[in-house]
């Protein structure tokens, strides 16, 4: 018969059905620095749990897939409702969608573009500094 080495320390954490109940209540609106904070013990020992009690873990998946199924239900309500920036947000968080940019900014870039063009017509009369310059700042 062999003896499990004694490996001393602390016993593990083992948290009570009143707080697993609260892990999954505060999983909807707690980072878990917040929800260790609130149990008294630190995030490592947190995840520590989390990781060997297969009951608190999923309490806590459950937890977070509320407070997100909440979430995005009451974005999707004002998406329903045809707001514009709820429509936008989701896309852009969703659908890696992004805003086009102003006419103005596009316009300006073209202005810059026709400008150093116009410059640049002439290139055999700038030194070979002005062209390394130009070429440094990606004009060229």
């Amino acid at each position: 018969m062999s003896k499990e080495k004694d490996k001393g320390g602390r016993p593990p954490i083992v948290l009570t059905e009143e707080q697993k109940k609260k892990v999954r209540d505060l999983a909807s609106i707690c980072t878990t620095q917040q929800i260790a904070d609130y149990l008294g013990i630190s995030r490592t020992v947190f995840f520590d749990i989390l990781e060997r009690d297969e009951e608190v873990s999923v309490l806590y998946k459950k937890g977070k897939a509320e407070g997100h199924n909440f979430v995005a239900g009451k974005l999707m309500e004002r998406v329903q409702k045809d707001d514009t920036a709820a429509m936008i947000f989701y896309l852009k968080t969703q659908s890696r969608w992004k805003e086009p940019k102003d006419d103005d900014e596009i316009k300006d870039k073209e202005l810059k573009i026709t400008v150093e063009i116009k410059e640049h017509e002439n290139l055999d009369k700038l030194t070979p500094e002005q062209i390394k310059q130009l070429k440094d700042k990606g004009s060229l």
